[in-house]
């Protein structure tokens, strides 16, 4: 089930945003997800693979934040999710890229 859920995140990205050319869009991975679907994964087993799946798919941006400041079991679940993320950093030369935990694909940082 999780490896179907992550297979239609990735076929559903987000489109591109005027606000971000030539960037990924920070809600990359969430644009086909609902709160219902965080605060249902929610209710399966710690350690569950949908619920790290959906975590990992909230790491970018900040859909999901007031379902992070109300759902404990989802703070865990996404707390887990960033500490991956951050660990995947890396700084050569001038670039700083992530590896997305959805796609393991390396992207860029792109500063504000």
């Amino acid at each position: 089930m999780a490896e179907r859920i992550k297979a239609i995140i990735l076929a559903n990205p987000a489109p591109e945003d005027p606000e971000w050319p030539g960037w990924r869009v920070p809600y990359t991975n969430t644009f086909c997800l609902t709160s219902q679907h965080i605060t249902s994964a929610c209710a399966l087993p710690q350690g569950h693979p949908v619920r790290g799946i959906l975590a990992a798919a909230t790491v970018e941006g900040y859909k999901f934040e007031r379902e992070a400041s109300r759902v404990p079991e989802f703070a865990v679940n996404l707390l887990k999710a960033v500490r991956a993320t951050i660990e995947s950093i890396t700084i050569e030369f001038n670039a700083t890229t992530f590896e997305d935990p959805i796609s393991r694909l390396r992207f860029g940082l792109k500063g504000i």
